[in-house]
């Protein structure tokens, strides 16, 4: 029984089919930070506004 080789066209379009596999989990993963970080950010926006009113209401305001 003859094992059959695969040619460079099929070991190429192997190699792309991985590539834009890992490309797409790369961006993914990208997004997927982003939104984790907006939502850090929004969190120390939230604090830091409570904080001024907080400052405003003890002077009086």
């Amino acid at each position: 029984m003859a094992e059959q080789v695969p040619d460079t066209a099929d070991v190429a379009e192997i190699i792309t089919q991985l590539t834009e596999a890992n490309m797409a989990d790369t961006v993914g993963l990208l997004m997927q930070n982003a939104v984790t970080i907006q939502q850090g950010m929004q969190t120390i926006t939230n604090a830091s506004v409570s904080s001024a009113c907080a400052l405003i209401l003890a002077q009086g305001g």
